[in-house]
Protein backbone atom coordinates (compact mmCIF):
# COMPACT_ATOMS: atom_id res chain seq x y z
CA UNK A 1 0.00 0.00 0.00
CA UNK A 2 2.81 2.28 0.83
CA UNK A 3 4.09 1.72 -2.74
CA UNK A 4 1.13 2.44 -3.96
CA UNK A 5 0.39 5.98 -2.34
CA UNK A 6 4.37 6.69 -3.14
CA UNK A 7 3.69 6.55 -6.90
CA UNK A 8 0.30 7.93 -6.78
CA UNK A 9 2.25 10.72 -4.65
CA UNK A 10 4.75 11.29 -7.38
CA UNK A 11 1.96 11.17 -10.18
CA UNK A 12 0.04 13.88 -8.80
CA UNK A 13 3.52 16.08 -7.92
CA UNK A 14 4.38 15.67 -11.62
CA UNK A 15 0.97 16.59 -12.84
CA UNK A 16 0.91 19.28 -10.60
CA UNK A 17 4.07 20.52 -11.83
CA UNK A 18 2.99 20.43 -15.25
CA UNK A 19 -0.02 22.72 -14.59
CA UNK A 20 1.73 24.91 -12.84
CA UNK A 21 3.88 25.55 -15.93
CA UNK A 22 1.07 25.49 -17.81
CA UNK A 23 -0.99 28.26 -16.02
CA UNK A 24 0.28 30.08 -13.42
CA UNK A 25 -3.01 30.90 -11.75
CA UNK A 26 -4.88 28.00 -12.12
CA UNK A 27 -4.18 25.07 -9.36
CA UNK A 28 -5.89 22.46 -10.84
CA UNK A 29 -4.65 18.50 -10.97
CA UNK A 30 -6.36 16.56 -13.43
CA UNK A 31 -5.10 12.59 -12.21
CA UNK A 32 -5.37 9.97 -15.06
CA UNK A 33 -5.77 6.89 -13.02
CA UNK A 34 -7.17 2.84 -12.69
CA UNK A 35 -7.83 3.15 -9.12
CA UNK A 36 -11.51 2.47 -8.96
CA UNK A 37 -11.63 -0.18 -6.49
CA UNK A 38 -12.57 0.22 -2.94
CA UNK A 39 -9.20 0.35 -1.39
CA UNK A 40 -7.68 2.57 -4.00
CA UNK A 41 -10.15 4.45 -3.86
CA UNK A 42 -10.28 5.26 -0.43
CA UNK A 43 -6.47 6.16 -0.87
CA UNK A 44 -7.17 8.38 -3.51
CA UNK A 45 -9.75 9.93 -2.04
CA UNK A 46 -6.46 10.79 0.75
CA UNK A 47 -4.39 12.56 -1.87
CA UNK A 48 -7.57 14.88 -2.90
CA UNK A 49 -7.93 15.98 0.20
CA UNK A 50 -4.33 16.65 0.55
CA UNK A 51 -4.48 18.63 -2.28
CA UNK A 52 -7.57 20.47 -0.84
CA UNK A 53 -6.08 21.55 1.50
CA UNK A 54 -3.16 22.65 -0.80
CA UNK A 55 -5.33 24.76 -2.58
CA UNK A 56 -5.65 22.41 -5.71
CA UNK A 57 -9.08 21.50 -7.46
CA UNK A 58 -9.15 18.07 -8.37
CA UNK A 59 -10.06 16.62 -11.69
CA UNK A 60 -11.23 13.10 -11.63
CA UNK A 61 -10.55 10.95 -14.63
CA UNK A 62 -10.79 7.40 -13.66
CA UNK A 63 -10.25 4.44 -16.64
CA UNK A 64 -11.56 1.28 -15.88
CA UNK A 65 -9.21 -1.55 -16.04
CA UNK A 66 -6.74 -2.91 -13.72
CA UNK A 67 -3.63 -2.68 -14.56
CA UNK A 68 -3.38 0.65 -16.24
CA UNK A 69 -3.43 -1.01 -19.92
CA UNK A 70 -6.56 1.36 -20.27
CA UNK A 71 -5.13 4.50 -19.01
CA UNK A 72 -2.24 3.90 -21.33
CA UNK A 73 -4.42 4.11 -23.98
CA UNK A 74 -6.56 6.56 -23.08
CA UNK A 75 -3.63 8.89 -22.18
Amino acid sequence: MRKFLSSAAVAVVMMAGLGAAQAADVKEVQMLHWWTSGGEAAALNVLKQDLSKEGFAWKDVPVAGGGGDAAMTAL
